[in-house]
């Protein structure tokens, strides 16, 4: 996977975490205050992939908007001194980057909880120059690209039209779909990779009976987006029950959960696991190659605290202690 190209559309969000130790109970109302101790703005979202990219070796070219704000120099930055090329990154000021902001207490030896989250939105609407603009970019940049990565968290940045074009100018290059809201708006693409939440909404079909290990409703979900998607291939994240990959022509897979199913934190598994997957795909994997890869890459960073990215190493490491792989 090493130094392939992935353009990555998406919406850029910062993950703000607060860090603070319990000081005591307020006066004023029966809260905690904590004393702050530090706190972090990393790439979330679309940025989270982008990250999760570069550190398996992969060359992201982002494509996509932040606010001409704190936030959004922040994460600028924090790209560019990894050595990203943020030139298709569009600081634009009637935008306010998405923030989620994250309150963590405990005390310095110990794992800190999340206590409280709220989050900072705003909703972006290109106007015909910029959608033009980022149209012709994409096109661009797939001339050289492996692969590309489409990151829609509904903040405006993904439109239908423009993504359209994008998979048009990939021709046979792989191009992946994480869409939290609107799955079946970006038909075409290779694959999807929707948690069960997103395949159930998406599909109208209830889960429920799936979970009590009832595996039809969950296939019916599989092959209805799929074939909704008119995509090859779509790998739905099931959290500690693994996945489930269904391509076309083949027998639906069901991945079992790799590691652990008691987890550290779940911030950013998603963006995770399609980054995993498309640097896979973009290098030549079949689809059950990337969504084991995929699989390994999400059990490893459920068991780091924050939004965490998966390397190489960590990757080889999880392959060579499979024994089922080795069976």
């Amino acid at each position: 996977m090493k130094g392939k190209l992935v353009v990555v559309y998406g919406d850029i969000v910062a993950d703000h975490f607060i860090y603070g130790t319990p000081k005591r109970i307020s006066r004023e109302a029966p809260v905690l205050i904590l004393r702050q101790d530090r706190d972090d703005i990393l790439l979330g979202g679309g940025g989270n992939a982008i990250n999760n990219i570069l550190s398996l070796g992969g060359v992201p070219k982002p494509v996509s908007v932040v606010g001409e704000d704190a936030a959004g120099a922040a994460l600028l930055q924090s790209l560019s001194s990894r050595g990203v090329d943020c030139g298709g990154i569009v600081p634009v000021a009637r935008y306010r980057t998405p923030t989620k902001v994250r309150i963590l207490g405990g005390f310095p030896h110990a794992a800190r909880q999340q206590i409280v989250r709220y989050d900072i939105e705003d909703q972006f609407e290109a106007r015909e120059d910029e959608a033009q603009r980022f149209a012709t970019l994409l096109r661009d940049e797939m001339t050289r690209a492996d692969g590309a990565l489409i990151s829609d968290y509904g903040y405006g940045i993904v439109t239908s039209g423009i993504a359209s074009r994008l998979i048009e100018s990939a021709g046979e290059k792989p191009v992946t779909l994480d869409s939290r809201y609107d799955l079946l708006k970006y038909r075409h693409v290779t694959a999807a990779t929707p948690n069960e939440d997103e395949a159930a909404t998406a599909a109208e079909i209830d889960l429920v009976d799936e979970r009590n290990g009832n595996l039809e409703k969950l296939r019916e979900v599989g092959e209805k987006l799929r074939s909704a998607l008119d995509s090859d291939a779509l790998l739905i994240t099931r959290g500690s029950r693994g996945m489930a990959l269904f391509e076309k022509d083949h027998e639906p897979v069901m991945i079992p959960v790799w590691g652990t199913d008691q987890v550290a934190d779940v911030t950013g598994a998603g963006d995770t696991v399609i980054a995993t997957f498309t640097l896979a795909l973009s290098a030549g994997a079949s689809y059950a190659e990337a969504a084991k890869l995929a699989n390994y890459a999400g059990g490893i960073v459920v068991m780091k605290m924050g939004t965490a990215t998966v390397s190489n190493d960590e990757l080889r490491y999880a392959i060579e202690r499979d024994e089922e792989l080795h069976e």
